[in-house]
């Protein structure tokens, strides 16, 4: 599972597969509920919800209000930009004959095989970005092959903060040997809503169970258990970072100390600014009129028998001036907030370099920038995603091969050689680029339609 338990990896209990094992159910909530509040860490940083500045004690209500916001968020960078920086384009698997699968012959006739159309089936289009987002945020994520309908084949995404899977190998083993998900939690009874259990689903490499999940925290096995079929068990992982242990991580966690300094900063200027930088005009020795008795024009007196003065009306409306030779006026300089914001912008700059990611992210002042001068500086972050799209690829690849099973294609699902192909989201020269294709095509003999796809913009279905 995701974190392991003080640095150690235990092992998991060794159930047969096919078989039902209630305390393996219980065992697997129980690791749910130890890795939940990482999971939920990282969840409410990526939404905004962060420890707030150091403020000193009793602070005051606008104080309070600056720490609110003061939280300066880029957490959603870090999963937007990878999550839109990948878009499989297209599925090649590996012919019988050694080769891989050709792409269209001509814009009439596509290639096509039947795992890539049960992929646009699914909708995975749009909804692989669900994927990416979640391995992202939490390290890992869980897509289910759904073959209870052969004639409606799904692909499920799991819910990775409600999901828990338990490997042999989790270091080398890309599918789990049991994965457990809470579908729904049971809803407890209220003055003015009933009680409603939830629903639990447990996968092995026989079975997909079903189980109600009740309101004292029990599981109960619901009808009959669906045998999948698959050889294996049907939930592929999908991760971001795995070290050698099998434990996963995303980029937010790593990140959270950097996201708490740049909001730390960004509450040192917002407090600098609304109380430090403007000037402080004063006067001192200003002797004000008192309050008088409108019957006899004596001052009026508080409860020490002080005369209770005048507040002086003082605002950008009113002078003030005073025949008293005593009487000084004044002004206070303000505080510059030059290296605030220096501060506020290197605590920035250091959030995306200590990320990998590309400084144009969180530099707003850049212009004129060349195309080359753009893939210059994004070089380090292109790097990045290539390694991350090398792990996702290969599960997207079990995917395909396991959806092929599920349709009874037995070529395709032992593909092992098979490619997922990527989209080029780069920022390039199209002329350069295009250039570059003509001379392929012009001295190097290369053929015409084989070079469609690299064009910008060109898709499979265009």
């Amino acid at each position: 599972y995701a974190g392991g338990h003080g640095g150690k990896v235990y092992a998991n209990p060794d159930i047969r597969a096919g078989h039902f094992d209630l305390d393996l159910v219980r065992d697997m909530n129980q690791t749910l509920d130890g890795d939940r509040p990482e999971f939920d860490l990282c969840y409410d940083y990526v939404h905004g919800d962060h420890t707030l500045p150091y403020a000193a004690r009793n602070t005051t209500e606008q104080i309070q209000d600056l720490q609110r916001r003061s939280i300066a968020n880029m957490m959603p960078l870090l999963v937007n930009l990878p999550s839109q920086m990948s878009f499989v384009d297209d599925y090649r698997r590996h012919m019988a004959d050694g080769k891989l699968q050709q792409g269209k012959k001509s814009r009439k006739l596509p290639t096509e095989n039947p795992e890539w159309g049960l992929w646009q089936k699914n909708r995975m289009d749009g909804r692989q970005a669900i994927i990416y987002r979640a391995a992202l945020t939490y390290g890992q994520a869980f897509v289910a092959v759904n073959n209870m309908d052969p004639e409606n084949i799904r692909f499920d995404i799991l819910s990775t903060r409600n999901t828990v899977a338990y490997f042999r190998d989790p270091v080398n083993d890309i599918r789990p040997s049991h994965v457990l998900t809470i579908a729904t939690y049971p809803r407890p009874k209220t003055t003015k809503t009933m009680a409603v259990d939830g629903l639990a689903i447990l996968w092995d490499d026989v079975y997909r169970w079903e189980m109600v999940y009740n309101n004292d925290g029990e599981f109960v096995v619901k009808g009959k258990p669906f045998a999948h079929g698959l050889g294996k068990c049907p939930v592929i992982r999908y991760t971001c970072f795995i070290d050698d242990e099998g434990r996963t991580m995303g980029v937010v966690k790593p990140a959270i100390t950097l996201q708490d300094r740049l909001n730390q900063a960004t509450f040192s200027t917002n407090v600098t600014a609304d109380f430090g930088a403007f000037k402080v005009r004063y006067a001192a020795g200003l002797i004000p009129n008192f309050k008088r008795d409108p019957d006899t024009g004596e001052p009026v007196l508080d409860a020490n028998g002080e005369p209770i003065p005048i507040p002086v009306a003082v605002s950008q409306a009113e002078l003030l001036m005073s025949d008293d030779p005593t009487t000084k006026f004044g002004q206070l300089e303000e505080t510059p907030l030059d290296g605030y914001l220096r501060q506020e912008e290197q605590a920035a700059r250091n959030f995306t370099m200590i990320s990998q990611f590309p400084p144009l992210a969180s530099i707003s002042n850049l212009a004129n920038l060349s195309a080359e001068a753009w893939a210059a500086a994004e070089a380090e972050f292109i790097r990045w995603i290539d390694s991350f799209h090398i792990s996702l690829g290969e599960s997207h690849e079990e995917l395909f091969r396991t959806a092929a099973l599920a349709m009874g294609d037995e070529e395709g699902a032992k593909s092992y050689g098979g490619e997922v192909r990527w989209r080029d989201m780069t920022t390039k020269s199209s002329g350069v680029q295009m250039d570059g294709l003509a001379k392929m095509a012009q001295f190097l003999g290369a053929p015409n339609e084989g070079l469609w796809e690299m064009i910008p913009g060109m898709t499979n279905g265009t």
